[in-house]
């Protein structure tokens, strides 16, 4: 992993970020606001969030970020899975640089597996290592909400791509972090539109994932979104 440091830069830290220990997010959005004023990447649309936006969804019900608390026993329809699928391909075809895999539970015609999604070419890959409730909780640090029928999303950075598209690894990874922010809120809306409530979360531990998904060594999970009927 590769991560930012405020030694040997000119970057100086505030004393509020520093207190806090928030140095390495401050040095992120430090070297991401240097690099847009620089004028190195041109402006991208995003159609893969925008057109959630834009297709007849209900905006007041796509920005209420409805969570949940408990999971319908009922199972999943294949075709809300389809949709999941179709908005990652979406996404994922625009941010080279991202991977993403995906653990289904209760989703009807499907095992209960983990699936490990590559665009270049389509494929999606079915993991033989063990990816049931108990192992999706470790995944997310132990919370509760791992539990029950539903589609887990795991979204990380692909170093191979990462670095040849933004050359230095702290940029890499600060644009990675905010990238799977955009992509899990692009899943969040497509999952409401289908009904689903979702809850998402950056601290995944990435050892448990990397294992679940066979994942080589250039990529790493960031992010966790999970998508369920609520009970």
């Amino acid at each position: 992993m590769v991560y930012a440091s405020r030694y040997g830069s000119d970057l100086s830290v505030p004393e509020t970020w520093e207190k806090h220990n928030w140095e390495r997010p401050y040095v992120f959005l430090k070297k991401l606001e240097i690099d847009y004023s620089q004028g190195r990447h041109d402006f991208q649309s995003h159609r893969y969030l925008l057109d959630k936006l834009v297709s007849g969804y209900n905006l007041k019900h796509a920005i209420s970020r409805r969570s949940f608390t408990s999971v319908a026993e009922h199972e999943l329809p294949a075709s809300v899975l389809d949709a999941l699928l179709r908005c990652l391909y979406q996404a994922l075809a625009q941010e080279t640089h991202l991977f993403a895999g995906v653990v289904t539970h209760g989703v009807q015609g499907w095992a209960d597996a983990a699936w490990l999604l590559d665009h270049t070419p389509r494929a999606l890959k079915r993991s033989d290592r063990a990816s049931d409730t108990e192992v999706v909780a470790k995944i997310i640090q132990g919370q509760e909400w791992a539990r029950g029928k539903g589609i887990t999303v795991l979204l990380g950075i692909n170093w191979q791509f990462a670095i040849d598209a933004f050359v230095e690894p702290d940029i890499a990874y600060a644009r990675a972090l905010l990238d799977v922010g955009r992509v899990g809120h692009a899943l969040l809306l497509e999952g409401q539109h289908h009904g689903l409530a979702s809850r998402m979360t950056p601290a995944v531990h990435e050892e448990t994932a990397s294992q679940m998904l066979r994942l080589s060594e250039e990529r790493d999970v960031l992010y966790a979104i999970r998508l369920v009927f609520p009970g």
